[in-house]
């Protein structure tokens, strides 16, 4: 009896040194993987198989003659073509065809919805999986449009007898409201997360300086109290120029000028970031956070890149070292980002985490980025990276 508790005993305590053993190996594997480049790469390469090639990978042919324009959202790869979208999932395959009278595209994505719009035109349609939630066709003629997560869309028109007018939309393409700018330009607009504010970036060419503006607007005020939906205003440095606005929660609009970023809530404005010559991309489409490429001195007349994610909310910082030359472009969609290395495609998280590596042959000409796929454009056909 005794030896058996004994024998029970030893058993246990080599239990809890094996498990002791084990945890001590997670944590510096850990460690290693997330300090030691070379070792990163090994393991991405070797065992978690993180690379595929052209050799491996699903692809689409297109057509080079028809001119096709190519997007990816949610889980498709989308080609549209003579009025017609052609959806396609992971493994290459047609999901749907959808008649959009669309000649010139204006396409923003987010999440599991598509605004397509005739640029310059009147028509436009929401889309989401395979199907036109809705359909409308505006008077005026269409310069900007936006889509937050939830399927509310807004709407910038031109040419009508005001600077410009800003449409807002719910899911089912009721339109809640309208905003009329007598004396500025509107260029780009954002939804918070809960619909409940509209942000739109303004620009005043009308003075010897010029200013730029954004005002949020409250949905809710909009509906009843038009002249007193402004809940927030904010006004630029004399010359600076708004380009982009994204709404990462409920209040926080991140929002971007010709060389700052500036986050603006409903009652407070903070600067975030100040853009400089060694920025090469700089985007705000993150869902958490902005996305800086920049250069680093390596030696005389040399640089290396590196990707730094920075939080808005959280102030966290990840960086991702690229061991190339200037990267070709960046493409962003929710938490994940897309660089085009030229022969490599790169796709990495926000945590500055490896994701997928493509390699080819070929120069890539463009890649198309969806929140859980992503496309490899040549002249001839689309490689689709399943993420």
């Amino acid at each position: 009896m005794k030896g058996e508790k004994n024998t029970k005993s030893k058993s246990s305590i080599v239990k809890i040194l094996i498990l002791i053993f084990v945890g001590i190996a997670v944590i510096f594997v850990a460690a290693r993987y997330t300090t030691d480049e070379e070792f990163r790469y090994t393991v991405d390469t070797n065992i978690l198989k993180k690379e595929v090639s052209e050799l491996n990978v699903n692809t689409i042919e297109i057509d080079s003659d028809t001119n096709p324009s190519i997007f990816a959202y949610d889980k498709y790869i989308t080609v549209l073509s003579k009025n017609v979208l052609s959806e396609y999932t992971s493994d290459g395959k047609l999901a749907c065809e959808l008649d959009v009278n669309i000649s010139v595209p204006l396409v923003e994505t987010n999440g599991k919805y598509m605004i397509l719009a005739e640029k310059d035109g009147q028509k436009m349609y929401l889309i989401s999986g395979t199907n036109i939630l809705w359909e409308a066709t505006i008077e005026g003629s269409i310069s900007r449009v936006n889509v937050n997560r939830n399927g509310y869309v807004s709407v910038i028109l031109k040419n009508t007898i005001y600077k410009s007018v800003v449409l807002y939309y719910d899911l089912s393409g009721k339109e809640i409201f309208r905003r009329y700018s007598p004396t500025n330009y509107a260029v780009c607009t954002a939804i918070s997360t809960n619909n409940k504010y509209l942000a739109i970036g303004e620009i005043d060419y009308s003075g010897t300086i010029i200013k730029s503006y954004v005002r949020i607007i409250s949905a809710d005020l909009a509906q009843t109290d038009s002249s007193n939906s402004i809940v927030y205003t904010y006004e630029s440095d004399n010359g600076e120029i708004i380009t982009n606005i994204n709404y990462q929660d409920k209040t926080t609009a991140v929002c971007m000028f010709n060389n700052y970023i500036q986050k603006v809530t409903i009652d407070s404005n903070e600067r975030l970031y100040d853009i400089t010559n060694n920025d090469v991309f700089v985007d705000i489409s993150l869902k958490d956070g902005i996305a800086i490429i920049d250069k680093q001195s390596s030696g005389l007349f040399s640089y290396e890149y590196e990707v730094a994610i920075k939080g808005v909310n959280s102030k966290a910082e990840s960086l991702y070292i690229l061991n190339s030359d200037l990267p070709k472009a960046m493409s962003v969609s929710a938490n994940i980002m897309a660089l085009n290395l030229g022969n490599e495609v790169q796709i990495i998280n926000s945590k500055g985490w490896l994701i997928k590596k493509y390699t080819s042959s070929k120069q890539v000409n463009r890649v198309v980025l969806g929140d859980s796929i992503a496309g490899v454009v040549y002249k001839n056909k689309i490689e689709i990276i399943d993420l």
